[in-house]
């Protein structure tokens, strides 16, 4: 009997048609809790050569230019895409808002000043910046004055050194310091040598050699360095500058509701000549053997007046004397009043003092010693003949013995010899004295 067949050839083809034409399956919206660790391989991000201009927010790109471990970038919000580091992540470093860079690592490099100290607690870096006090003052060093302190240790009176700390490094122009010397000058040319930088001379503030009671040891003064030289600020002054006496201190008190002590200033007026059939010296003439100043002057029109001549050879002297105030206190200044015939004529002057007890116990004719008491160094005169110039010192200490009731003798004299002035005219010497009233 015959009996029909299916064939399962066409069923075969037709089935393969439809799989061959199904959709792909979308996993965004036709899969859920998707497993892809038996995947082969990925592809999540997309990659570009370089940041499009616009994106939208949680958008991530992987940029195949950028340098590993900074080339992760999230689009946080709308048309701004934000590199993604982690560990090994670059970090932008701005200045004042603008991009420096992008790097994984950060250096903290402190300039001069600057001490950078960073710590790892295993959490958080600290950073803490605090200041180099060998290169930055601070508040407390200013009031301290150790860093523009410079103090002597040479035992010379002529050649000072003195060391700074911090040690200075160069002689710069306009520089101030405060110089405390360790032995009393010498008078003339003088020199300070700070840190080994080299020998610089050390002048009066008007340029002039200082004098031997100029320099004490022990007291500070403030020093300008002017480019050339050092001035010493304040004390005595030469050349054709004049200047008024000083004033009476201020009233002090001493202890809470204690006595009232009031210190003021006496004036030694003394001229030197008088007009008098010719010029008198009105001061004493130095012991025999010794080279006097000469009366000079009284040729005037108007104001006729004396003066003592005193010239550039045998180094002539004057002397005078008068008991101190027995208030004596503290130190003195002395103002010099001087003409000399030649312009611009160099000179030196110099105070000698020396003093007798007037309790019976010393003679009466004590020992003077050169410039014990104030020297003027090398005086340049005014630039025009003639013009009356003023001599000054200023805070001078007087000699030992010379206190309030003893007896002062002062010599007047003239310690050049080559001064370009042949004679200098001395008018008049004034000796400001502080006293308790």
């Amino acid at each position: 009997m015959f009996r029909p067949q299916l064939t399962r050839l066409p069923l075969a083809i037709g089935l393969a048609g439809i799989l061959a034409a199904q959709t792909q399956v979308d996993l965004r919206t036709q899969s859920k809790s998707v497993d892809f660790q038996g995947a082969s391989m990925t592809r999540p991000i997309r990659t570009a050569a370089s940041l499009p201009g616009t994106c939208s927010v949680n958008e991530v790109i992987l940029l195949t230019t950028g340098a590993a471990g900074s080339n992760l970038y999230v689009c946080l919000t709308a048309n701004n895409w934000v590199p993604q580091g982690g560990a090994g992540g670059a970090v932008t470093i701005q200045n004042s808002g603008t991009a420096v860079g992008a790097r994984a690592t950060q250096n903290f490099a402190p300039g001069s000043g600057i001490i950078s100290a960073i710590t790892d607690t295993g959490t958080r870096l600290n950073i803490q910046q605090t200041i180099d006090t060998s290169f930055i003052a601070t508040k407390a060093s200013v009031q301290a004055g150790g860093a523009v302190l410079c103090q002597s240790a040479s035992a010379s009176g002529s050649a000072y050194t003195c060391a700074m700390n911090p040690t200075l490094s160069q002689y710069v122009t306009g520089m101030v310091l405060n110089w405390r010397p360790d032995v009393n000058g010498t008078g003339g040319p003088t020199t300070l040598n700070i840190d080994i930088l080299g020998a610089i001379p050390l002048a009066k503030a008007d340029g002039n050699n200082p004098g031997s009671s100029d320099i004490l040891a022990g007291q500070m003064y403030p020093v300008w360095y002017d480019g050339t030289i050092f001035r010493i600020l304040g004390g005595a002054t030469g050349g054709g500058t004049s200047s008024a006496p000083s004033t009476p201190a201020a009233i002090t008190s001493v202890g809470a509701g204690g006595t009232t002590v009031v210190t003021g200033t006496s004036e030694w007026h003394a001229p030197l000549a008088a007009c008098s059939g010719g010029a008198t010296v009105l001061w004493n003439n130095p012991p025999s053997g010794v080279t006097a100043a000469t009366g000079d002057g009284c040729t005037g029109t108007n104001a006729n007046e004396g003066y003592a001549a005193f010239a550039n050879t045998g180094n002539p002297s004057l002397q005078t004397s008068f008991v101190l105030p027995r208030t004596l206190t503290g130190r003195a200044d002395v103002y010099v009043t001087y003409l000399s015939p030649t312009a611009s004529g160099t000179f030196s002057v110099a105070m000698d003092a020396s003093c007798t007890s007037a309790d019976g116990s010393s003679t009466n004719d004590p020992i003077f010693v050169s410039s014990s008491f104030f020297s003027a160094g090398n005086v340049t005169a005014p630039a025009t003949a003639n013009q009356l110039g003023t001599i000054t010192g200023t805070g001078i200490l007087w000699p030992t013995g010379c206190v309030g009731g003893s007896r002062v003798h002062f010599r007047l004299i003239r310690t050049d010899t080559t001064g370009t002035a042949a004679k200098v005219d001395l008018s008049e010497v004034v000796v400001v004295m502080r006293r308790t009233l």
